[in-house]
């Protein structure tokens, strides 16, 4: 799954609340209407998935950027992706 590249859905708009993200970001859903939230670690990697961008990248980012073990990383990474492609908020990358 490492490998796997990720990128916004085509069905969402988004807007960050403040320019250095501090306040998260908002998305619109346009397939069910609904508006979801993502603060500090989750609207950081969504800014990072703007362009294709691999899971294992994403991972290496938020090793650099935040003080988090490997192994929480890839779990917390992993079960928000998992939530992102079940609302129908990213998609699978070229």
């Amino acid at each position: 799954m490492k490998n796997l590249v990720l990128t916004v859905s085509k069905d969402q708009v988004s807007a960050t609340l403040t320019p250095d993200l501090t306040e998260g970001i908002v998305i619109l859903s346009l397939k069910d209407g609904m508006y979801y939230e993502l603060k500090e670690v989750a609207a950081r990697v969504w800014s990072l998935i703007q362009q294709p961008c691999s899971i294992q990248s994403i991972h290496d980012v938020l090793l650099e950027e935040y003080e988090v073990e490997a192994g929480q990383c890839e779990a917390d990474l992993t079960a928000l992706v998992e939530d992102l492609f079940r609302r129908g908020l990213i998609e699978k990358g070229k």
